[in-house]
C-alpha cells in the first residue's frame, strides 16, 4: 500500500479485506464506521431525465447477486433460493420459484435457460418457462455467476476450477484448474463467453482465455501482479466480468490496475494503475471503473485519463454501466447515481431501498436494470 495514504484509510482498507477473504467464508462489506457518518449525497450537478421505470422487491441478495438480462426478460435471485423473471418493459413478474435451496450467486442466462449455484456446491438449470430441467454437484461451491451460451455453461469454482457443461443436459465437457493463492476475495464475478473462446479473470490478478469447445488454454496475461508486504496487502484478484469490445478484452484488479488485451494474443494494448472495487465498464469510447477511494474514472480506447469524479468518495459506488450518454453507479446507501460519460458529472440521483448497491447492473437500449442487497430489482429509463 502507498505510503501516502492515511492510517485511517489503511487501517479501513485491511479490515474490509480481512472480512473479504475466502477463507473466513464472509462476503464484501461496507464501510465499518458507519453509514451515517458518511457525507450527504452528493447533488447534481448537471441534468438528465431519468426516472424509475418499475420497482420488483425479492428477498436478499447481497454480493454477487446482480441481474441477468436476455430478450425481454430480467432473470433475478436472491440468498433463500427465490428465482424470478421478470418482463423488461412493465416490471410484471412472469413467474417465480423457489430452488429450494441457499444460492450463492445471481443467475445466468441466454434467455432460453436460467442457471443459478446453490451454497451446496450445486448448478441448477431452469426452462424459460420457469420449469426445472438439470441439477448437478460441482465439487465445490461455485465462485462466479453461471456463465450461459453457445449451448455452454461455464462456472469458477472456489478451487479455481473452470468448468464447462452442457447446457442442455448440465454434462460436464471440460474443466480447468488453476492454482489459487494463498488468500482470495469472496467475490461472484462471472466468466465472459465469446464466440469460439472463454475468457476469466482469476485469483492473483491472471486473465485467461480458454477454448470453448476444447477446453485448450489460448493463452494467459496478467492484469496486474500481487504486491506487498503480506498476503492481505498481495491480494490481486480480478473483479467483475472481463469485457469485450472490438478486438480487445479489458479487465480490472483490486488494488492493482484496469487492463486492456488483444482478445486474439492476449498482448497487452495498456494498462492504468488504479485500486479497482469492482468490474470494468466497456463501450466503443471509454473504459470505466470505480476505486476503493469512491471515485469513478473514465479511460479512452487507448488508455488516456479521460476524467475522474470524486463525489462519491467513501460512497462504495458500484461497477458502472454505461446507457446512452451516461453512466449508472450505485452506493452503499442504496442511492443511484447518473453520470455524464463525456465529463463525469452528476446529472442525477435517485434512492432505492437504503441498502446497497454492490453488483454492476445490466442495460437494455435506454434502461439499466440493478439489484440491491436487500433484493429490490430497479430499472432506471433514462431519456
Amino acid at each position: 500500500m502507498s505510503g501516502g495514504r492515511s492510517g485511517g484509510h489503511r487501517l479501513a482498507r485491511v479490515a474490509l479485506l480481512a472480512a473479504a477473504v475466502l477463507l473466513a467464508g464472509c462476503s464484501r462489506m461496507p464501510w465499518s464506521d458507519g453509514r451515517a457518518r458518511l457525507p450527504d449525497p452528493p447533488q447534481p450537478t448537471a441534468k438528465a431525465t431519468v426516472r424509475v421505470a418499475w420497482s420488483v422487491r425479492l428477498p436478499a441478495g447481497g454480493h454477487g447477486f446482480a441481474p441477468a438480462l436476455a430478450g425481454d426478460s430480467v432473470y433475478a435471485a436472491a440468498a433463500d433460493g427465490t428465482l424470478a423473471r421478470i418482463e423488461t418493459a412493465t416490471g410484471r413478474v412472469r413467474w417465480q420459484t423457489q430452488v429450494g435451496r441457499r444460492l450463492v450467486t445471481g443467475a445466468g442466462t441466454d434467455g432460453e435457460i436460467v442457471v443459478v449455484a446453490g451454497r451446496d456446491g450445486s448448478l441448477i438449470a431452469y426452462g424459460a418457462a420457469g420449469r426445472q430441467l438439470w441439477s448437478v454437484p460441482l465439487g465445490a461451491e461455485a465462485a462466479s455467476i453461471p456463465a450461459v451460451g453457445q449451448g455452454r455453461v461455464i462456472v469458477r469454482t472456489t478451487d479455481n476450477r473452470i468448468t464447462a457443461l452442457d447446457a442442455a443436459t448440465g454434462q460436464r465437457r471440460w474443466s480447468v484448474s488453476r492454482q489459487a493463492p494463498a488468500l482470495v476475495l469472496r467475490q461472484s464475478q462471472a466468466v465472459t463467453i465469446a464466440p469460439g473462446t472463454v475468457y476469466a479473470g482469476l485469483p492473483g490478478g491472471r486473465l485467461i482465455a480458454i477454448g470453448l469447445d476444447s477446453g485448450a488454454l489460448l493463452w494467459e496475461a496478467a492484469v496486474s501482479s500481487p504486491r506487498g508486504a503480506n498476503e492481505i496487502e498481495r491480494i490481486a484478484d480480478v473483479l467483475g466480468s472481463p469485457l469485450i469490445s472490438g478486438r480487445e478484452v479489458c479487465a480490472a484488479s483490486y488494488q492493482g490496475r484496469v487492463a486492456c488485451f488483444e482478445t486474439s494474443s492476449g498482448r497487452a494494448s495498456w494498462a492504468r494503475d488504479v485500486p479497482a472495487m469492482g468490474g470494468v465498464e466497456v463501450d466503443a469510447r471509454i473504459v470505466a471503473v470505480s476505486d476503493e477511494r469512491g471515485q469513478v474514472h473514465a479511460f479512452s480506447r487507448a488508455g488516456a485519463s479521460v476524467w475522474r469524479q470524486a463525489a462519491l468518495a467513501r460512497r462504495e459506488p458500484s461497477a458502472p454501466v454505461s446507457v446512452g450518454t451516461h453512466l449508472v453507479v450505485g452506493d452503499v446507501q442504496g442511492q443511484l447515481y447518473l453520470l455524464s460519460r463525456d465529463d463525469g458529472a452528476i446529472a442525477a440521483r435517485l434512492p432505492t431501498d437504503g441498502t446497497p448497491v454492490v453488483s454492476q447492473g445490466v442495460r437494455d437500449d435506454r434502461r439499466v436494470v440493478v439489484q440491491t442487497s436487500g433484493g429490490s430489482v430497479v430499472a432506471l429509463e433514462v431519456d
